[in-house]
């Protein structure tokens, strides 16, 4: 199992439409990272946290998975989920998370600011912390806040597609990385591609030497590909299909921790019934001599 957190979506706001030229090179995408052994992806939909949302549900996620995507699915067996990344700035405008919770598997945020990160690393409650890697960080990274934030759930990602660009690129991407991995003392780490096109796609061997070069330890780059974002794509599950601590369990013969959504939609209702303790013969028996 090897998961991707961050194919970026060819849309930059709910007003803009994708084009036919977009999808193709999507799709050439996710086929590069069948290919490299990837089963999860996830596909990351960028959008300003003051942007006006739309009120439909439906229009919410402008995703279609299974629309575009739907036969790459059957024929491969790559699974595909949403994701939505606000990028917030000032943590006082802007749309509430409520909104947007239900309509994707997985919700991400990319502050821009100090009081935005602030706001991320104490009590809002997203799946991923996320940074914008090719510009600095907005404030520096202290110990405190984010291992808070790795313990309350929320993982780190690290979009190791930057390392692939123009110098300057490179260059903020190793000072960014470096910062991220010293601050949270190499915990709750999750590597994305961040894959924009085939090219920039790279097998677990590639990132693993990258970012272990970077101070990660090679044990941890693989948790940081398949345990932990598992464990986010579980959560983010969770988060839709559970409601006060009762969630629906699946039993099929699947042994994927992450469960299709169709199978858990189609899941039958548990009725517990409280059986009678049975007792051993030997102390009933001994039960009636007590009782004469």
């Amino acid at each position: 199992m090897l998961v991707d957190l961050n194919v970026p979506w060819p849309q930059n706001s709910f007003a803009e439409s994708v084009s036919e030229s977009q999808i193709i090179t999507l799709r050439s995408t996710l086929e590069t990272l069948h290919t490299l052994g990837y089963t999860h992806v996830a596909l990351n939909f960028t959008v300003n946290h003051t942007e006006k949302f739309p009120t439909s549900h439906k229009e919410l996620n402008p995703i279609r998975i299974e629309e575009y995507f739907g036969d790459l699915m059957k024929t491969t067996g790559l699974k595909l989920y949403s994701r939505i990344t606000l990028v917030i700035e000032d943590p006082s405008k802007g749309q509430s998370l409520s909104k947007v919770s239900q309509a994707f598997d997985i919700v991400a945020a990319l502050p821009v600011s100090e009081k935005a990160l602030t706001l991320i690393t104490s009590s809002l409650d997203v799946d991923l912390l996320t940074f914008q890697y090719r510009q600095r960080l907005p404030a520096f990274l202290k110990h405190k806040s984010i291992c808070s934030c790795v313990a309350r759930g929320v993982k780190l990602e690290v979009v190791y597609s930057y390392a692939l660009r123009d110098m300057q690129t490179r260059r903020q991407f190793i000072q960014n990385v470096k910062s991220v991995i010293r601050s949270s003392r190499s915990r709750g780490i999750v590597i994305s591609s961040g894959a924009t096109k085939p090219l920039e796609c790279r097998n677990v061997l590639g990132v693993t030497s990258l970012i272990k070069y970077l101070g990660l330890d090679s044990d941890k780059c693989m948790k940081a590909m398949i345990d932990l974002p598992a464990l986010v794509l579980l959560n983010g599950r969770l988060r839709t299909k559970s409601h006060k601590q009762t969630i629906v369990i699946g039993g099929g013969s699947d042994t994927d921790i992450v469960q299709e959504t169709e199978s858990i939609d189609r899941g039958k209702l548990i009725k517990v019934v409280k059986r009678k303790t049975s007792i051993p013969p030997d102390e009933e028996l001994a039960s009636k001599k007590a009782r004469v």
